[in-house]
C-alpha cells in the first residue's frame, strides 16, 4: 500500500484526517478528495492508489454507487468505509456494494490506520461479508478465540490495543520484555494472526477490550 484515496465532504475533518494518518502511515502518501466526482478524477490520476477510505454519505453519488463506480475502474482497490452512520443497513449495504471494512466515525485514527492496513493484507473473501449477521457471527467466534487466552495474556493483549509496544508493556506489567514477547507470540498463536495489528482488530471487533469495530 503505496497510496490511499480519501473521500469526505466535510473539509475539517478531512484534512485533520490527512494529517493523523500521514503521521501514523509516514510511508503512504493520501490523497484527499471531497466529493465522489472528485474521488474517481483522483483515481484516474495517480495509479499507485490501492486502498480508499469513504464517507457513505456524500453530496454527490450515493455510497454504494460510488463503491461500485470505483471498483469497476480498479478492481483490485481495497476499501474502507468510514461513517457517522450506525445503521446496520448501511453496514450491509457498503458490504454489498464491495467495501472490505466499515467502521463508524467515533474510532481513533490508531484504529483506523490498524483497519487499513489489515484490509490490505487480507485476501478479499476473508475480509468481505455480505451481511450484518455474517458480521456478528465473525464477531462471536473472535469473542471465543478471546476467551481461550490466559488472564495474563489478556492483560497484554489489552495494552497492545492502547498502542504500547513490548518495552512499554513490560513496564507496565512488572516483567521483561523477552517475557512480553513470549506472551504477544502466544497471544498471535492463539488468535490464528499474523501480526499485533490483526491481533488488536479482533480483540476489537470481538468486543472483548474496548468498543467493537
Amino acid at each position: 500500500m503505496t497510496a490511499v484515496l480519501l473521500i469526505d465532504d466535510h473539509a475539517m475533518f478531512r484534512e485533520a484526517l490527512v494529517m493523523a494518518l500521514e503521521d501514523a502511515l509516514p510511508d503512504v502518501t493520501i490523497h484527499p478528495a471531497a466529493s465522489g466526482q472528485e474521488a474517481l478524477d483522483v483515481l484516474d490520476r495517480h495509479a499507485a492508489i490501492r486502498s480508499v477510505i469513504m464517507d457513505f454519505y456524500l453530496p454527490d453519488v450515493a455510497g454504494a454507487d460510488l463503491l461500485k463506480r470505483l471498483r469497476q475502474r480498479r478492481a483490485q482497490l481495497r476499501v474502507l468505509v468510514l461513517s457517522a452512520s450506525l445503521d446496520p443497513e448501511d453496514q450491509r449495504r457498503a458490504m454489498d456494494a464491495g467495501a472490505h471494512g466499515f467502521m463508524n466515525k467515533s474510532a481513533s485514527c490508531q484504529e483506523l490506520a490498524a483497519a487499513l492496513l489489515a484490509i490490505g493484507d487480507a485476501p478479499a473473501q476473508a475480509m468481505h461479508t455480505g451481511s450484518v449477521s455474517g458480521v456478528a457471527g465473525a464477531a462471536q467466534d473472535e469473542a471465543a478465540l478471546l476467551r481461550a487466552l490466559t488472564p495474563r495474556q489478556g492483560e497484554v493483549l489489552r495494552l497492545m490495543c492502547d498502542g504500547l509496544r513490548n518495552r512499554e508493556i513490560s513496564e507496565q506489567l512488572n516483567m521483561t520484555e523477552k517475557t512480553v514477547k513470549t506472551h504477544v507470540s502466544a497471544i498471535l498463536g492463539t488468535l490464528g494472526v499474523p501480526n499485533r495489528t490483526q491481533a488488536t482488530l479482533v480483540a476489537r471487533r470481538g468486543g472483548v477490550f474496548g468498543k467493537p469495530l
